[in-house]
């Protein structure tokens, strides 16, 4: 048995409410439920939150709420641990939960063919423990990262006596997570060897590497704009993802 978590706490200091925030239409949370929902390989779709709005949502959309303990609640918290106490709830429940799917509350970038791609993923090469969305670093690189100083002053972010061209092809190449999908065998959030800071992801995590800025999530009102247009434009979305190919 596959299923999905979704991530969403309440408290949210740059748009109030966002878990459930319009986006076209629709609360947030319902494009993350909508893609579980479509992903033929997920069986269940499980909401991790402190938030009773959120839940009451989740509800209407056909979810199981799991209700986060207090000290799981709020601004400070490491996801991490929500994500841990979320798995070992739905492990109580479902005797046969084989992998789990982990999407954030707030993104609308990711839909159901990606979610059964990364779970195929797992079926088919059984040394992995996870598998996730990634993009690769370009004028972001952390080569090119500065930090600013005591004196307000900018310098180069960690070793600072590092000689880096400004020709980013240069480098070697790096990758973030693109906040869309996080699938994983549920006995790997109790082993903690996942890459830092994903350590809930196991020692081997494959990368399906996305074009930037797909799986952006959604933490201002910018970000907003940006998701606003991706739906509005499935087209056109189709159509630059096929001119830059994910890698799957």
């Amino acid at each position: 048995m596959n299923v999905a978590i979704i991530t969403a706490r309440a408290g949210s200091k740059s748009i109030i409410n966002k878990n459930v925030y319009e986006v076209e239409g629709k609360p947030l949370i319902y494009y993350p439920i909508r893609a579980a929902q479509d992903a033929t390989k997920i069986h269940k779709v499980y909401i991790s939150t402190d938030g009773e709005s959120i839940a009451e949502h989740g509800r209407k959309l056909g979810c199981e709420i799991i209700k986060r303990p207090e000290e799981l609640g709020g601004d400070h918290i490491n996801h991490g641990d929500v994500i841990k106490h979320a798995v070992e709830y739905v492990n109580a429940l479902e005797k046969d939960l084989k992998n789990v799917v982990l999407l954030l509350g707030n993104t609308v970038m990711i839909d159901g063919k990606i979610i059964d791609y990364c779970l195929t993923q797992l079926d088919d090469r059984k040394e992995l423990d996870s598998c996730m969305t990634v993009w690769e670093a370009q004028d972001d690189h952390p080569l090119r990262a500065m930090s600013i100083n005591q004196d307000g002053i900018l310098e180069a972010y960690g070793d600072k006596s590092r000689d880096v061209s400004t020709e980013r092809q240069s480098y070697p190449k790096a990758y973030y997570y693109d906040q869309g999908v996080w699938a994983f065998r549920k006995e790997t959030v109790q082993k903690r060897e996942g890459v830092s800071p994903w350590w809930w992801m196991g020692k081997k995590s494959l990368p399906v590497i996305r074009t930037w800025v797909t799986g952006r999530d959604i933490h201002t009102h910018f970000d907003l704009g940006i998701s606003e247009w991706w739906l509005k434009n499935p087209g056109e979305v189709a159509e630059r993802i096929q001119k830059s190919p994910w890698e799957w």
